[in-house]
C-alpha cells in the first residue's frame, strides 16, 4: 500500500498516494468502481486512487461533481484533489479548501509572463513551480472559475524554502497557503 503521507492538522486532513500498482491490482483495493468512463489507464488509476484514499478517511464518503467539475462529497465536509506523474492526493476540510501538486520543472519558468506578477524577482524553476501551485490552490478553493491568476490572486514577495506558509490575498480575500515539497513536486492547500 504506497500510502506516502496521511496527516491531520488544523481540522484538515491530507493523503498521498504514489500510484506504482496495475490497474488491476488497484481495482482489487476499490473494486465495483465505474473507471470504465474514463479513457487512460492513468486517469483510471488516478480516479481510483481518490477512491482509495478517501476511504482511508471514511467509508461513507462518496464522491459526485458539480456543475463546475469541481468533486464535491456527500455530506457538509469539502474535498479538493490532485495528481501529478505518479502521486495523488486530496484534502478534506470543514471549510472551502483548494489543493494542488506540481512538478518542480522548467516549463512554469518559460510560461512565467501568464501568472507570476511583476514583484517576484529571483525566479527559477522551483519558485515559479510554487507561484503556480499557490494559484491553482486558490482557483480550486474559488470551484466557480472565473479566476485570474495575474490580477485576482496576489501572493507578496517570498523565498521559497521546503515548507512554509504564506498569505495570499484573493480578490480581497486573505487566505492562507500551506506548502511542502514531497518527491520533485510541490504540494500546496489553500484554506482560511
Amino acid at each position: 500500500m504506497p500510502l506516502i503521507l496521511k496527516k491531520e492538522e488544523n481540522n484538515i486532513f491530507i493523503s498521498v498516494w504514489k500510484i506504482t500498482e496495475s490497474l488491476d491490482e488497484l481495482t482489487v483495493l476499490y473494486p465495483n468502481i465505474e473507471s470504465y468512463i474514463l479513457k487512460t489507464e492513468k486517469r483510471k488509476k488516478e480516479f481510483i486512487c481518490c477512491r482509495v484514499l478517501l476511504n482511508l478517511y471514511s467509508k461513507k464518503l462518496k464522491i459526485s461533481y458539480s456543475k463546475f467539475g469541481n468533486p464535491v462529497l456527500n455530506n457538509n465536509q469539502f474535498i479538493s484533489i490532485s495528481h501529478c506523474s505518479n502521486l495523488v492526493c486530496i484534502a478534506i476540510a470543514k471549510e472551502s479548501i483548494g489543493i494542488d501538486l506540481e512538478e518542480i520543472s522548467e516549463k512554469t519558468l518559460k510560461l512565467q509572463s501568464k501568472f507570476v506578477n511583476d514583484h517576484h524577482s529571483n525566479l527559477n524553476k522551483e519558485k515559479t513551480t510554487l507561484i503556480w501551485c499557490i494559484k491553482e490552490s486558490v482557483f480550486k478553493y474559488h470551484k466557480i472559475g472565473g479566476v485570474d491568476f495575474k490580477k485576482d490572486i496576489y501572493i507578496p514577495k517570498f523565498t521559497e524554502t521546503i515548507e512554509g506558509e504564506l498569505e495570499v490575498i484573493f480578490k480581497n480575500e486573505l487566505l492562507k497557503a500551506n506548502y511542502f515539497k514531497i518527491e520533485n513536486q510541490f504540494l500546496v492547500y489553500i484554506c482560511k
